[in-house]
């Protein structure tokens, strides 16, 4: 009998407590995961800008003219440069209306809806987020 009481183990108050720490932490740290996964689409969408922006200016420089278009579909020679698919913006933030997608508005001038995809500018060349949303830091899609 006296081996029976001696055995050593955890009690159900100590396994609750340790439950409860695991449970804090995941209800800190789901939040913070979800924030970050939202700057990664920002940053991706950003350095997709970047992409076609420069691929407006190679259009530029080899045709001294801006194209109509920069869907690859509607245009072979943004096709040539860009390739098949046109990059995504891959931001999601405002979640219930976020610019998350890769179609193309054309227009001669700035954004100024809560669109999704990117905005062509096709009197000045120039590519814009198609939101006027603000991104997770506060900053307006448009001024990218």
């Amino acid at each position: 009998m006296k081996n029976f009481y001696n055995k050593k183990g955890l009690t159900l108050i100590e396994l609750l407590i340790v439950v409860a720490i695991i449970g804090v932490l995941a209800a800190v740290a789901i939040p913070k995961y979800g924030e970050m996964l939202e700057k990664a689409n920002l940053g991706a969408t950003l350095g997709n800008l970047g992409t076609l922006r420069s691929a407006v200016s190679m259009y530029y420089g080899n045709f001294l003219s801006l194209p109509e278009t920069l869907d690859p579909n509607a245009s072979q020679d943004m096709k040539q440069i860009i390739g098949d698919v046109l990059p995504y913006v891959k931001a999601k933030k405002p979640y219930s209306n976020s610019p998350y997608g890769n179609n193309v508005t054309v227009g001669q001038s700035q954004p100024d809806t809560m669109g999704s995809g990117w905005y062509y500018n096709n009197k000045n060349g120039s590519v814009f987020i198609n939101s006027i949303a603000n991104d997770i830091y506060g900053h307006c899609y448009t001024t990218y």
